[in-house]
């Protein structure tokens, strides 16, 4: 079965191409030219809905200016034939370095205020297209627009009607191929990280800004070679063709085919295209018809064509995330690598403040975490543990203090950097993001350790084979070493709460940090969970890790610390062995009380037995 999801993974393509192949025939079987052009438009409309699909369904922004970004790459068609140029190939690049351009500055208002500042400057774009038009009237001819877009040549041959339809449907194609290698890779998975949050992208060494810079740079791109294409399919280009009507089409496409898909974007605008194109009344009733399918789409298909044929895969055992049923972890408990190392480091912060708005979070605190030790802090809610942690990750900026990883000062570095630097941290609540398998959320801490360009991840370059195979054995190994190895290629987001935490922390492991931060990963698990992490904890420390813990199970802290710091109002009142720090005054009377001083740590429990082991307990 495995063999079987991975072949479809790694060929999925074939099939896409082969069906385009067959489109390419279509000239030749006897179809309708009237066919053959809604053929056309469709696959050209598809081209939006995919860039459209990049911004949104990946980078969480609703970039609805793919149709202005469209009208750029026709007019720039226009202008220039108007000017003698009828090379095709000299228009598409023209066309799509406009569309670059118009898909930067429209993602401009994103890169530092919300993605609804994106989605109202697109709004303004398309609104604005036709006082632009009528400001340049000169250039674009105003409302009567450029008429008469015949004769396109490709490196200097004239095009037939068969030839144009047959370059229609292949660049398309490639199009289609290209952002769909883009997506499933490294750069995709940044997308869906950051759509998670820019905290966890950050953490996992991502620059935020370049991100979403290129996810608006690269999704006008598909928009501006169909804007090429369309310029010459209807020889002649109007502000009236790019309105509101063809906003509504991009989004009810996208809706129906789903967000997540880039081969079925030319399959939901073909169902949008073909047929209505052939009721010369429909245009009168446009934006209504595709509202309305809109809200229906939205209200009773939101998984799209995409999902339901994920669904179907997986019925059939097709599908990755079909691939193994889930089980306990514990069966797995001795089976890591037992080569598997972590390079620790010392991490030393010195009188780190920190104060919000008056209240002094932080009061110059001293810490030290050494290679091989796991090193805890303890303290009620609100005594700044969390605030360390994330002075120390770059979450925070401290107000004073230096945090130096072995003998480097990284207090004054953003969270990306801090990340690349080698701090790796999990969060009170897992963050997982959707549509990602346990081995593409493993692997997605390596993201930021090596660049590979763009180009060489969409044509997949031997480079981007080698890094992704060294990436994904790295993952394994560290899913190996949290007891993961088997629940490999289920979806993520489907793990219990255990799972997710364990997760996490294969996660960091498979960055290759100098120290992990872990923030309560015993938070709601059950005594079987709670024993098996103690299990996971202990051999990161004998591998070699740097390993700092935040948690308020006083028992499992002294259970696998070697050291604990205790924290109040902001300040450390304690640094001692686990038995030290229990019998210390201060700290039974500011956190443990009489009780839990006395009192030894609890039996450990036996080993998880079965698959529900990583679930959720009820009892806090």
């Amino acid at each position: 079965m495995r063999a079987r999801s991975a072949a479809l993974v790694r060929f999925g393509w074939v099939l896409p191409l082969a069906i385009a192949a067959v489109v390419c025939l279509l000239p030749w079987l006897g179809t309708e030219v009237q066919f053959q052009r809604e053929v056309m438009l469709a696959a050209m409309y598809g081209l939006l809905v995919a860039g459209f699909n990049l911004s949104f369904g990946y980078g969480g922004q609703l970039a609805i200016g793919q149709v202005a970004v469209f009208a750029g790459g026709a007019y720039t068609t226009a202008i220039l034939y108007k000017h003698g140029v009828s090379e095709l190939a000299i228009a598409i690049v023209a066309s799509m370095v406009v569309a670059a351009l118009l898909g930067f500055i429209t993602g401009l208002p994103g890169l530092r205020f919300s993605s609804w500042a994106v989605a109202l400057v697109a709004f303004f774009l398309v609104m604005a297209i036709p006082n632009v038009v009528q400001i340049f009237a000169k250039q674009t001819g105003g409302v009567i627009g450029i008429p008469g877009i015949l004769g396109p040549h490709l490196f200097g041959q004239a095009l037939s009607a068969e030839a144009f339809f047959v370059a229609v449907i292949v660049l398309s194609a490639l199009c289609l191929l290209l952002l769909r290698n883009l997506v499933e890779s490294r750069y995709g998975h940044s997308l869906l990280i950051l759509k998670q949050g820019a905290p966890l992208a950050r953490s996992l060494g991502l620059s935020s800004f370049r991100l979403r810079l290129s996810a608006y740079v690269i999704a006008g791109l598909p928009a501006g070679l169909a804007g090429a294409l369309y310029a010459y399919y209807a020889t002649f280009v109007q502000a009236d063709i790019f309105g509101f009507s063809l906003v509504t089409l991009l989004l009810a496409a996208s809706i129906i085919g789903g967000v997540n898909s880039m081969w079925a974007a030319p399959l939901a605008a073909a169902i949008l295209v073909i047929g209505p194109e052939q009721a010369s009344s429909f245009n009168k009733y446009s934006v209504l018809v595709y509202g309305i399918i809109l809200m229906l789409a939205g209200a009773g298909f939101s998984i799209g064509l995409a999902g339901v044929g994920r669904k179907l895969l997986a019925r059939f055992g097709l599908h990755p995330g079909s691939v193994a049923e889930e089980q306990s972890i514990a069966a797995h408990a001795g089976e890591a690598p037992a080569d598997l190392r972590i390079a620790g480091e010392p991490l030393v912060t010195h009188d780190v403040a920190k104060r919000f708005e008056g209240v002094e979070a932080l009061k110059g605190v001293d810490f030290e975490a050494k290679p091989g030790e796991v090193t805890a802090i303890i303290g009620a809610n609100g005594a700044g543990k969390t605030t360390l942690l994330n002075a120390i990750s770059g979450h925070i900026s401290a107000d004073r203090g230096d945090v130096l990883l072995g003998e480097r000062q990284i207090s004054a570095l953003r969270t990306d950097q801090i990340a690349k630097a080698g701090v790796a941290r999990t969060f009170q609540t897992p963050q997982i993001p959707e549509s990602l398998t346990v081995l593409e959320i493993a692997a997605s801490s390596r993201i930021s350790r090596r660049w590979m360009p763009t180009a060489a991840i969409a044509l997949r370059s031997p480079g981007f084979r080698r890094l992704r195979r060294e990436d994904n054995e790295a993952a394994r190994a560290a899913l190996e070493f949290v007891g993961l190895a088997e629940q490999a290629d289920m979806p993520a987001e489907s793990l219990p709460l255990g799972m997710r935490r364990m997760l996490e922390v294969a996660r960091s492991i498979a960055a290759e940090p100098s120290v992990i931060l872990l923030d309560e990963p015993a938070a709601g698990l059950d005594p079987e969970a709670i024993e098996y992490l103690r299990a996971v904890l202990v051999r990161m420390r004998d591998a070699g890790g740097t390993v700092v813990l935040i948690e308020h199970n006083v028992n499992f802290v002294m259970e696998v610390a070697d050291s604990v710091y205790v924290m109040n109002l902001g300040e450390v009142i304690a640094n001692a062995a686990p038995e030290e720090v229990r019998q210390d005054e201060r700290v039974i009377a500011s956190y443990l009380g009489r009780r839990a001083a006395v009192a030894g740590p609890a039996a450990p429990a036996g080993p998880p037995t079965g698959p529900g082991s990583m679930e959720v307990s009820d009892a806090r």
